[in-house]
């Protein structure tokens, strides 16, 4: 009897990836910023954006659930160190930076243009429940 290939076999595969796509952008973003000062032997975490608190600036563009990367200072302050930088998660356009100071005496941060690298999830717009055809796979998003 011969032998009869029926072709590939549908397959079902159920989706446990996160919904967010492995697609991540990394983009520079300029802001003028103008830090407070910062106490003696402290640390100061200061918001900024439209939404800041500490000092309103211009909008940004940075959504929650960005990532902030980093944030590099106009120029060099004796005195004061960049410590931390983080997103707010809950508020479009608001993130904070931690600014060290362990000399004796206040320090203000250099004010200028800071630039800043944020990375972005592309967040995926498929929906629990649809089916895709791919690579003549039948796939259902769960």
């Amino acid at each position: 009897m011969p032998s009869v290939n029926p072709g590939p076999a549908p397959t079902t595969t159920v989706n446990t990836q996160s919904p967010y796509s492995t697609e991540v952008t990394n983009r520079p973003i300029a802001v003028t910023m103008t830090p407070m000062s910062v106490a003696t032997i402290t640390t100061a975490e200061q918001s900024f954006g439209l939404n800041g608190v500490t000092q309103v600036t211009a909008a940004t563009g940075i959504k929650a659930g960005d990532v902030l990367i980093s944030v590099n200072a106009p120029s060099h302050v004796a005195g004061v160190v960049l410590a931390n930088c983080r997103v707010d998660p809950a508020v479009d356009d608001k993130f904070y930076v931690t600014f060290v100071n362990p000399t004796a005496a206040g320090v203000v941060p250099a004010s200028g243009v800071y630039l800043l690298t944020v990375m972005r999830f592309s967040q995926s717009n498929r929906t629990n429940g649809t089916t895709l055809a791919t690579m003549g796979l039948q796939t259902t998003v769960q």
